[in-house]
């Protein structure tokens, strides 16, 4: 399951994509982005709570389904490179999951450029017509430690493309793996800033910033 352990070195920078280059039944997608929203958890009838997270990078926001103890340790304003993982369609929209091999590391906090529009988990009527053939969403059972794969089988077009990487800072790169008090930061908005914990609209820029410390919080 994501999260829990380091699964080696990380990929390089070149082989990262954007949000807006993610196709449903693209493999191994290697993402940087900033979290904004983490969504209560729904159990499922395997014992398993899952939680819904909005992410975003400057090209866009999208969901990533989130699983057991990483639910409760990812936090609002948390800066990540999402690893190994796939897209796949969830009610017309698009969903990231890291599957049995993917990861979420976490490299820093609210200094990040972005923002949430587009929202590519929305409906897309382009994309209901491909929503037939796939499976269920794991929240409706199933095991997280399933095969790290989209049912859609290959890639589509986009899969191969590696737009350059926004520049973000380095943190720790402490894989979640830790418990943590969850807070809840005040978001709202298209584009927001949030600066020692308090939002403040208008910021055109879609850039978190805070100073402080680093890592973990507790």
């Amino acid at each position: 399951m994501m999260m829990q352990n380091d699964r080696g070195k990380p990929p390089p920078d070149s082989q990262f994509v954007f949000l807006k280059d993610v196709r449903p039944g693209i493999k191994n997608l290697h993402i940087i982005f900033i979290v904004l929203e983490v969504g209560k958890p729904t159990h499922t009838k395997d014992g398993h709570d899952v939680r819904s997270c909005k992410v975003a990078d400057k090209t866009g926001s999208m969901n990533v389904s989130v699983w057991d103890e990483a639910g409760n340790v990812i936090q609002p304003g948390d800066i990540c490179k999402f690893m190994r993982g796939y897209a796949s369609l969830w009610k017309g929209g698009l969903t990231l999951y890291t599957g049995k091999i993917g990861e979420i590391l976490k490299i820093g906090e609210f200094c990040f450029n972005f923002t949430e529009i587009p929202n590519f988990s929305e409906p897309n009527p382009e994309l209901w017509k491909m929503e037939g053939s796939q499976r269920k969403s794991p929240t409706e059972g199933g095991d997280p430690n399933q095969k790290g794969e989209s049912p859609l089988g290959p890639g589509t077009p986009g899969q191969n493309v590696r737009p350059q990487l926004a520049t973000v800072p380095q943190g720790n790169g402490q894989i979640y793996n830790q418990q943590r008090a969850q807070s809840r930061l005040p978001l709202g908005g298209s584009q927001r800033s949030i600066m020692n914990g308090s939002s403040n609209a208008g910021i055109s820029s879609g850039v978190m910033a805070r100073g402080g410390r680093g890592g973990i919080r507790r």
